[in-house]
């Protein structure tokens, strides 16, 4: 029965996708034109835990409707990870920028420890050309292979603020900030992860695209090292139906 529900979890997580809250993707302006998106990305990384790692994802973005964005997607690493997320996010055009809101189901597959976990968010902000901010709340239930109890972490913050360098329709950017998410977790509210991530347009339709995330040491203040980093490499592909 183990072994069913691990290959249900599995599947599962393949039809959900990776991380989190639109985590890596560069705000859009409130003109500019949406279209479907794919994406694929080699990743690889460095922390205090598994030590060395690697892995990729492969996410897709589907605005199914004019004002509705779908982001879908799944991400594994060496460690024997295994992560998926569903985003819903309707998007309310402004004179200036744009208003959206986030209903986000994330899943978290930690086999090597035998821990599962499931995530529930929900969130708003704001984004215009080149400046974005978001914040919302998030319920964290976790499932331990050897206990059948589970724990459930109460209401905690999540947030991100982010700046382009060039509008969402350059044919190159990059944007930096600083969120308590990242690709593939869901930090507490007082953990921040900074990163910095970017695309180059070799086509129309044809991007590569590079992120780089980083996480001090300890709670949310100024330390001299780091807990781990992640870097990662891809491909996306823009399309229109």
């Amino acid at each position: 029965m183990t072994g069913k529900i691990k290959w249900l979890t599995l599947a599962l997580a393949l039809m959900l996708g990776t991380l989190p809250l639109k985590a890596g993707v560069p705000g859009k302006a409130a003109d500019t034109p949406r279209s479907y998106e794919v994406a694929v990305m080699g990743i690889g990384g460095q922390n205090r835990t598994w030590g060395g790692y690697g892995g990729g994802a492969l996410q897709a973005s589907l605005p199914v409707l004019k004002n509705l964005d779908i982001l879908t997607g799944i991400q594994g690493l060496s460690p024997g990870v295994m992560t998926g997320l569903l985003q819903i996010q309707p998007v309310f055009p402004l004179k200036k920028g744009e208003l959206f809101a986030d209903i986000t189901g994330y899943y978290g597959g930690f086999y090597r420890y035998g821990v599962t976990e499931w995530l529930t968010a929900l969130g708003a902000g704001w984004r215009a050309a080149h400046f974005s901010a978001q914040l919302g709340i998030s319920v964290r239930w976790i499932l331990d292979r050897d206990s059948s109890s589970r724990v459930v972490e109460p209401i905690d913050p999540v947030f991100r603020v982010a700046y382009s360098v060039k509008e969402s329709s350059s044919p190159w950017n990059i944007t930096g900030g600083v969120a308590n998410y990242s690709r593939y977790e869901v930090e507490r509210a007082m953990q921040p992860i900074f990163f910095l991530e970017g695309y180059y347009s070799v086509t129309k339709n044809l991007s590569v695209t590079g992120e780089l995330n980083i996480k001090p040491a300890g709670m949310f203040h100024l330390v001299a090292s780091w807990y781990g980093f992640t870097a990662g490499i891809g491909l996306k592909y823009r399309f229109a139906l």
